[in-house]
């Protein structure tokens, strides 16, 4: 069968400008549909039309960016099939009997409403790299019911049904639209704070580098709680080893620490990884509260880990916090003093179900019911809702089922739906100009509450913007479909760019309005209980505007470092400056999120608690670019030496990745040097070049 490719088409990401195309005229674009595809285009590409992966194209980095030939395991656009299988030739067909002998001597709890479970039992699936986050979970979810499964076999082999039930993940990040390889591969981690990244979860992984030969790579170190290596390497030889796979010469099997945790953050650069075995655990139920405060009020815990920011629930009677997610306003209010953040936490509970049935809650509307028993675009089972859902929001007025969306998301997936926010905003400024002062709404109290005096002083000033409010939503309204940001970029010049100090102040006072009010909806207080990927996948994936041409960095920290809150009040002082000065505005958000550390070892998690500071805003909106940008050079500024995320953006240059990662001249043990040599010994000491990248070459990650 011939290789599915397209030559000479545009290649562009989820959050680009969709009028800009990353790459106008990718010169070759293949879609391969397994194993045999990948190791025949890795053996027969010219020398110098270099190859690299790409997921389902949600990375924000150059990282996916090949220098000739894409290799998609997943078309975003639907239009090829992705290599998504769920994959039972190794798991368990090739599976070491002892280990599929402690696994079966080995009891798991169930999944209900009497048992609290966090990380119970161990469950390896293997995939191959194009399946998606939310296509896993959902399967994870429907538990592993093949009649070739492990968890049959276990069943009926040995007598052992527990594995029949509900798996999952250990940790997700916020959003499920990545390939699962896609995301662990460049450093993506959840916010819990003392499980390790994603990519800590992956038992082996499949790798077809340049020249076609392929590896089966385990870590030599047994790390999981069974005293046994994962595989047979006889069985895999045999299977691997046919002659659709290239033959016995071309597949090798290593059991190898340094190489296992070289490959597992690498951006690429060794080669293409077909598929990978990763541990899930028992399906969970996660209790969510979050609590709004200001910045101000908490950044003084954030480096004391001890700290009950970190430890305890609101309830202190409560188990311990596993959770913790801190995101801050960066438009300010109170006189400029004080930001909005909203602190979030969670903790394992027994399973809530949906009144009156046995159906998890938050179950329906993340998942759904299956639609297809096999989808061929995605070659595996699409369920409803999965990748086509709000973020899981309990309604308190009907227990068991959903909110209605939020004006937020009603916003994201229609633009247009922004004008109802600014009329409301209309209304209460009437109210208030209309009483004298007298009749204060929540958006005006809620800028102006602490620290807010001279109010009655802006009466006159804010009169005339009623007309333009009255303006932008009519424009708005008659614009077809406009983007979120564009949208914001239009309020922002009409609010921020008068001269006039007195004018200027008012529209400051509105947009801090309409940035509380948008703040507030996403970050307010809540609590509630549901199946864990509904409460950690809060990806609005009905969002067709609002995460459109997206600028986003993510920098990550020692948590018990001063030099974090640091960093995170030097970006609020810079949206200050601009907003007030120049008229420009950051639209976005600023998230800290808490992990253990990583053993990849170019995994950005090197602390035993790493905190990764996100900074995402729109890029239609004038100031999103120029905060952006003052973050990744403060970040790279040797004094605050920020690791960033290799799937964000990333403009780090050799030197410092080195100093980060360590510099091997001086330092022969270091990660960078240990890493280096890895690649070196799956490159023939560096001759095949064939995954190399403008980017790896530009960020050291190369074999010298």
């Amino acid at each position: 069968m011939s290789l599915n490719e397209v030559f000479g088409q545009a290649w562009t990401r989820k959050h680009d400008n969709p009028l800009s195309p990353k790459v106008p005229l990718a010169p070759r674009i293949t879609h391969p549909v397994g194993l045999a595809d990948l190791v025949n285009l890795c053996a027969t590409h010219e020398p110098d039309q270099h190859l690299h992966a790409a997921g389902s194209h949600w990375a924000l980095s150059d990282a996916a960016i090949s220098d000739h030939t894409f290799i998609e395991t997943h078309d975003p656009n639907g239009m090829h099939p992705a290599m998504g299988k769920t994959l039972y030739d190794v798991i368990p067909n090739c599976m070491n009997d002892a280990f599929i002998t402690a696994l079966a001597k080995r009891k798991v709890k169930p999944f209900d409403t009497q048992t609290v479970s966090e990380n119970e039992g161990l469950y390896p699936v293997h995939i191959e790299t194009g399946k998606r986050i939310y296509q896993a979970y959902a399967e994870l979810d429907g538990g592993d019911t093949a009649p070739q499964s492990l968890a049959n076999l276990l069943a009926d082999n040995f007598g052992n049904p527990d594995y029949l039930g509900p798996w999952a993940f250990r940790t997700l990040g916020g959003a499920g639209g990545q390939t699962v390889f896609g995301a662990l591969h460049t450093g993506t981690h959840g916010g819990d704070i003392n499980m390790r990244p994603i990519a800590d979860s992956v038992m082996a992984l499949h790798l077809v580098v340049d020249g076609g030969h392929h590896f089966w790579i385990e870590p030599h170190s047994l790390r999981f709680p069974i005293e046994a290596h994962l595989t047979d390497e006889s069985k895999l030889k045999a299977f691997y080893g046919k002659d659709e796979f290239g033959g016995p010469n071309n597949f090798t099997v290593l059991r190898n620490d340094d190489l296992f945790d070289a490959v597992l953050v690498s951006a690429g650069r060794f080669g293409v990884v077909y598929s990978i075995v990763i541990a899930t655990v028992r399906q969970y139920t996660l209790h969510q509260e979050r609590r709004l405060t200001t910045w101000e009020a908490i950044k003084s815990q954030v480096k004391d880990t001890a700290s009950p920011l970190y430890t305890t629930m609101a309830d202190p009677l409560q188990s311990r916090n596993r959770f913790l997610q801190i995101a801050i306003s960066v438009t300010p209010h109170g006189h400029f003093k004080l930001h909005q953040a909203g602190v979030t936490k969670r903790r394992n509970v027994a399973m809530a179900v949906v009144p009156n049935s046995t159906v998890p809650a938050g179950r329906a509307e993340r998942v759904g019911a299956i639609i297809n028993l096999l989808d061929p675009q995605i070659q595996g089972p699409r369920f409803a809702a999965a990748g086509a859902s709000h973020p899981y929001d309990p309604d308190p007025a009907h227990p068991g089922k959903a909110a209605p969306a939020d004006f937020l998301e009603l916003a994201c997936s229609d633009a247009n739906f922004i004008a109802g926010v600014i009329k409301t905003v209309m209304q209460e400024l009437k109210d208030f100009i209309s009483s004298n002062g007298n009749d204060i709404g929540w958006g005006i109290a809620a800028v102006a509450a602490v620290g807010g005096g001279g109010l009655l002083a802006l009466l006159a000033a804010l009169f005339p913007f009623l007309a333009i409010l009255a303006a932008l939503a009519i424009s708005i309204e008659s614009n077809a479909a406009p983007r979120f940001g564009q949208v914001m970029n239009q309020i922002r010049v009409a609010l921020l760019s008068d001269p006039d100090p007195q004018k200027r102040q008012a529209g400051l006072l509105i947009w801090q309005m309409i940035s509380a009010s948008v703040f507030e909806k996403q970050q307010g207080n809540s609590d509630y209980e549901a199946i864990s990927y509904a409460v950690m996948d809060t990806h609005d994936y009905l969002d067709l505007s609002c995460r459109v041409n997206v600028q986003s960095i993510e920098v990550f920290f020692d948590a018990t470092d001063p030099l974090l809150t640091a960093f995170v009040d030097a970006l609020l002082t810079f949206e200050i400056g601009q907003e007030v000065t120049s008229g420009r505005a950051f639209v976005g958000y600023i998230s800290l999120r808490f992990m253990g550390p990583t053993r990849a070892l170019l995994g950005p998690q090197k602390f035993p608690v790493t905190c990764a500071v996100e900074v995402a805003g729109l890029a239609d909106v004038a100031g999103t670019k120029e905060l952006i940008d003052f973050a990744v050079a403060l970040a790279l500024d040797p004094n605050v030496n920020g690791i960033l995320h290799w799937g964000q953006r990333n403009d780090s240059n050799r030197a410092q990745i080195e100093a980060r990662f360590g510099d091997p001249a001086p330092n022969k043990a270091s990660a960078m040097a240990t890493w280096r040599k890895a690649l070196r010994a799956l490159t023939n000491n560096g001759e095949l070049t064939g995954f190399s990248s403008e980017f790896t070459r530009h960020t050291g990650l190369e074999p010298f």
